[in-house]
């Protein structure tokens, strides 16, 4: 009964004691004369803390004062036709960043494709029209251009400092909800995956609510750096389900810079056709079949050439159809995916060593690349 008696008594002691701390808080807060309270630490010590250097609660307040008026919301207009020849226009939406301050945004391929009409909307209100620099659909990257001056661009950060579980914020126009901010945590990072039009490479992978209207939008830090354009999500609605994808900014800013210098994006050239489908020699059947007209047995693993353009540098370098490709500056090539990864960011002029196999011999060619928009 004693015990009982104690611990009754303790409780509520204890919750007295509750109650005037919740008092001496309150009183402070609202300018009263309590500034301190006391707490007892591990080792019965006990200590005075001043309320002033309580942690304030953690948002986002500062991080979208200092992103959001960087980014706009993209209204497009695309000439269609019908089935039947005739013509209508067609509305798109989408979001863009702000990157100078004479007034580049950039934006994705994929909201501005087949444009004849673009249209910028800032968070002040001002709305400009705009054209197109240039759009990559290989990166999924556009850059546009309004007349205005004076803009107030995104702060960049740099998405090669990101980790898993650091706060980030995506702002742009869902579903025609301009200037919304929503927020989530890097999920994971270096996600490459193909899209309807092109590969991500190395996305940022978070669960921070993006939707239709979202692409071409930022993907900010706790800081309000920007650290991401918002380009795809994973979905079997077409809403969001927390999987949301960006493009790295250090990866935008060399297409970006591509784009600016010369109009579009350069990419080096080899001159070949691959076989798109993803394991072909590892099939006996296909084996058996390449080995019956090139009087050879393949190797199991590698890129099949279907086609070498003539007057190439594939072809000056001896490589043709029917031969695989094993490997290009050392990093092997097993599928359709490894060939695209490893010449994405190649550029004209550049030299790379091609390991390939042709009617039974392993051979290596070093082949300067060409312009594949001039070819």
């Amino acid at each position: 009964m004693k015990k009982f008696v104690i611990i009754a008594v303790a409780g509520f002691i204890g919750a007295l004691a509750a109650l005037q701390l919740n008092s001496w808080i309150q009183t402070a807060r609202q300018g009263g004369p309590a500034s301190d309270f006391f707490a007892r630490e591990r080792d019965g010590s006990v200590r005075i803390v001043s309320l002033e250097a309580l942690p304030a609660p953690v948002d986002f307040r500062e991080a979208a004062k200092r992103i959001m008026p960087a980014v706009v919301a993209v209204d497009t207009i695309t000439q269609r036709q019908t089935w039947f020849g005739d013509t209508f226009a067609q509305k798109g939406k989408g979001s863009g960043v702000v990157i100078s301050r004479d007034g580049h945004i950039v934006t994705n391929a994929h909201v501005v494709e087949g444009a004849t009409e673009v249209r910028v909307h800032f968070s002040n209100g001002k709305s400009l029209a705009a054209k197109i620099v240039g759009s990559d659909s290989r990166s999924d990257l556009a850059v546009l251009k309004v007349e205005g001056g004076n803009l107030t661009p995104a702060l960049v950060g740099q998405s090669s400092k990101l980790e898993i579980g650091e706060w980030v914020i995506a702002v742009g126009n869902p579903l025609g909800y301009e200037n919304t901010v929503s927020v989530g945590v890097v999920s994971s990072l270096g996600r490459t995956l193909p899209t309807e039009a092109s590969i991500l490479v190395d996305a940022i992978q978070t669960d921070a609510a993006i939707n239709q209207g979202n692409s071409g939008g930022a993907l900010a830090n706790a800081q309000g750096e920007l650290v991401g354009i918002n380009s795809a999500i994973a979905s079997n609605s077409g809403g969001s389900i927390g999987i949301g994808f960006a493009i790295p900014i250090d990866r935008a800013k060399r297409i970006v810079d591509e784009i600016l210098k010369h109009g579009r994006v350069r990419y080096g050239w080899l001159g070949i056709e691959t076989d798109r489908r993803a394991g072909l020699l590892e099939n006996p059947r296909a084996r058996a079949e390449l080995q019956s007209i090139v009087g050879a047995a393949p190797p199991s693993a590698g890129l099949l050439i279907q086609s070498s353009r003539r007057g190439s540098p594939a072809e000056r370098a001896g490589i043709g159809r029917f031969d695989v490709i094993l490997a290009i500056d050392g990093k092997t090539i097993k599928e359709p995916m490894d060939f695209q990864l490893t010449m994405l960011d190649r550029r004209p002029g550049e030299v790379v060593e091609v390991k390939f196999w042709s009617r039974g011999e392993t051979r290596s060619a070093k082949v300067t690349l060409e312009d594949l928009s001039e070819s």
